[in-house]
């Protein structure tokens, strides 16, 4: 194709000339515009001289005629990826941990803001789904609440058993068992519950000393930024060689940042000793109750055993509300661990939420590509729903996007070889493919164009946003 277009220059050029000299003593012809389209006819030029191998003669072609379509275009070096980031939540920009003109890898980290209020909501998730997750475990099938249910309420239907006609010595052993699971189920009652309130007393007292911590290491940091505030100098060294030993911006927000830190963990801190005391408060409820109800049913097995041989009227009511209240305590296992296994679901998507909004403190790399920009610096606050603040471009991977104009549309298909000159590289052109050819024309005016994508063999030297130029033979 392009020894063809050669060619037809070639052949252009001298049928002008030769056509310019045998109408030298005539009229001067009217100079034609040449467009973006040329055609030459070239089968009736009987030129006088030898075009050599160049050029085809009449008797080496079967055509009558030979004609050639240069289609040409502009447009601009593209990048495939570019990408403007921001911060997704508000914060405290704690740390910048790369710079513009950076080459970076996908995941690479670019920026993160101030995290310990997203790690706190994190830890604090993490902490209500393993609390969920025990509440489950316990009212599972076969779990031990479940158990417990399931044997209450057979002791019961036993001692039931025994006041029907008929009943044998084997309802006696049955009320002797039931009073032995009365008597084991207080014991592990007892011993279960009182170490669910130990380990609640750990979590309160680990609450109160990180409380303590928090609050000590804030009196300190407050006392520090007030000091900045009020007397401009470092608190820590007020004179330097009998001067005041003033500071920077970047000391005072570094005195800020570390002040309003203090103050999220302090808060933090609070959050967590409140939760602890009511997990604290929590268990010893449970243990008083628990207790209770353990110790209750070991009465109604020892009356139950007692009564098993000559039950009255009133030990039969008595029975019958037994059975009626361990089968109510059994439909109330069911319809709790359906409501437990949905507080794990909520549980599980709080946590979800929490280390989503943890990993949106960060900014971080798309995809490979080089860092264009960054308008931050540490101490800024992140605004979400501001202007971009980093922006990052994929200079691996570049390609032309160019104009061609609706009347040489038609000579442009996808896998057209295309040269590419660009105005900011004169010294070099550069190979391609037609990749794309828009469906649709883009409109300026009366002129309609259509967009093409070009993919470049070779991209040396080149950046975004460089004019380009496009020539191709159409087909």
């Amino acid at each position: 194709m392009r020894k063809q277009f050669l060619r037809t220059l070639i052949i252009s050029g001298i049928a002008t000339g030769l056509i310019a000299c045998g109408q030298a003593s005539a009229t001067t012809a009217k100079p034609t515009v040449a467009g973006t389209v040329a055609a030459v006819a070239t089968a009736t030029i009987q030129p006088t001289v030898d075009l050599g191998a160049l050029v085809a003669t009449p008797e080496q072609t079967d055509n009558s005629s030979m004609t050639a379509m240069l289609v040409s275009g502009t447009g601009e070096v593209k990048t495939l990826n570019d990408a403007e980031l921001n911060f997704q939540v508000t914060g405290t920009v704690s740390e910048i941990t790369a710079r513009e003109g950076a080459v970076v890898k996908a995941g690479d980290l670019i920026a993160t803001l101030d995290t310990t209020l997203y790690d706190q909501q994190v830890a604090q998730a993490n902490a209500n789904l393993a609390s969920a997750k025990a509440t489950f475990n316990g009212l599972r099938a076969g779990g031990p609440d479940d158990l417990l249910a399931q044997a209450q309420l057979k002791q019961a239907l036993a001692a039931q058993e025994t006041t029907k006609p008929g009943s044998t010595s084997s309802d006696a052993r049955a009320a002797t068992l039931s009073l032995e699971v009365a008597q084991s189920n207080l014991k592990s009652t007892k011993d279960r519950l009182s170490l669910a309130k130990t380990q609640a007393q750990l979590q309160l007292d680990i609450a109160n000393q990180s409380l303590t911590q928090a609050t000590s290491q804030l009196t300190y940091d407050q006392w520090n930024w007030e000091w900045v505030v009020n007397e401009g100098t470092d608190p820590v060294q007020p004179t330097m060689m009998g001067r005041p030993n003033k500071i920077g911006d970047s000391t005072i927000k570094r005195y800020k940042m570390a002040y309003e830190i203090s103050v999220s963990r302090r808060d933090a801190a609070q959050i967590g000793l409140r939760n602890a005391q009511i997990g604290f408060d929590q268990a010893v409820q449970a243990e008083l109750v628990g207790n209770n109800t353990a110790q209750q049913q070991l009465e109604q097995a020892q009356l139950a055993y007692d009564r098993v041989v000559n039950p009255t009227g009133r030990d039969l009511a008595n029975i019958e509300a037994t059975v009626a209240s361990a089968q109510a305590a059994v439909n109330r296992i069911t319809a709790a661990r359906a409501q437990a296994e949905a507080g794990v679901a909520q549980a599980e998507a709080a946590l979800t939420l929490a280390t989503i909004n943890r990993s949106r403190a960060e900014i971080r790399a798309p995809f490979a590509g080089t860092i264009a920009y960054i308008t931050i610096a540490v101490g800024d606050p992140a605004n979400p729903a501001g202007r971009p603040v980093v922006q990052i471009v994929d200079t691996a991977n570049l390609r032309i996007d160019a104009l061609i104009s609706d009347a040489d549309i038609g000579n442009v298909a996808v896998g057209q070889k295309v040269t590419v000159s660009v105005d900011a590289v004169p010294s070099q052109t550069y190979d391609g493919t037609v990749a794309f050819v828009s469906p649709i024309a883009v409109g300026v005016g009366n002129v309609r164009s259509y967009t093409i994508h070009v993919d470049l063999t070779d991209t040396t030297n080149l950046r975004a946003g460089m004019s380009a130029r496009v020539n191709l033979l159409g087909e």
